[in-house]
């Protein structure tokens, strides 16, 4: 199964224009989107969401996206963006609880939501956090419960834009691995944007390069060399292979 196929795939925003030529997600990968600020990372995150309007075609689990009644589609996609935020003073518990709230088939969510959110507070490690008021929270406390919220709506096909933006460095290896073994449970697909090579090179399996609005290439994580993320990010970059670790070294 390919949850998402792209072709001549074309998304506009002001003087900016994104363009893949092509670009298809498989059932259970992990998939990295990197490249420099500006090159159109969120911008195609958020235009598979569906928040932007594209060009060319788009196949979400091989039907076209346009096809799909908005309730359906929020069903098979779980949108993260950027920087994520929340007006009203709500409990961890409820902020996290609400994303079950496209699954609700009555006014009321069930005994099985309520399950689902007491699990996913644990493997986050939200639970001494449960009752306070997001708005008290930290960055990286937000973010966590943000992206549990994400992961609760039970969706196969992931956006992740920086999840993990904020988070200490325990949390980010915690919470990455989740969402690996949530793909892999649902046979599901993951795209995000990372800043974090050395974590992107850990838990994922391929690397999409954008560059200027361009799609410089897709590669499997083993294919992937220094050299070419160096010249995509503007920097010198090598990487240091050390047993199942790679080490990344800069020059800028």
């Amino acid at each position: 199964m390919r949850w998402i196929e792209l072709r001549n795939f074309e998304v506009s925003r002001g003087t900016f224009r994104l363009y893949v030529p092509e670009l298809s997600i498989p059932e259970g990968e992990m998939v990295a989107v990197v490249g420099p600020n500006g090159s159109g990372k969120s911008t195609l995150l958020s235009a598979l969401a569906g928040l932007r309007p594209f060009r060319g075609t788009y196949l979400l689990a091989r039907r076209p996206f346009y096809l799909y009644p908005e309730g359906e589609r929020s069903r098979l996609l779980a949108y993260l963006p950027q920087g994520g935020r929340l007006g009203l003073p709500f409990e961890v518990f409820y902020v996290v609880l609400t994303g079950r709230y496209p699954l609700l088939s009555g006014r009321d969510y069930t005994p099985e939501d309520y399950l689902a959110t007491e699990e996913i507070l644990r493997l986050f490690d939200l639970e001494p956090l449960r009752r306070r008021l997001f708005g008290e929270l930290s960055g990286g406390e937000r973010q966590r419960v943000l992206l549990a919220r994400t992961l609760n709506r039970a969706s196969p096909i992931l956006l992740l834009d920086e999840p993990l933006n904020a988070v200490d460095l325990r949390h980010q290896h915690l919470l990455i691995r989740h969402v690996r073994d949530y793909v892999r449970r649902k046979r599901g697909a993951c795209l995000a944007v990372l800043h974090d090579l050395a974590l992107a090179l850990k838990y994922f399996d391929r690397f999409v390069l954008l560059q200027g609005g361009d799609l410089v290439g897709v590669y499997r994580r083993e294919a992937l060399s220094g050299e070419l993320v160096g010249e995509v990010l503007g920097v010198d970059l090598s990487f240091v292979r050390h047993g199942e670790e790679t080490l990344i070294s800069v020059t800028v």
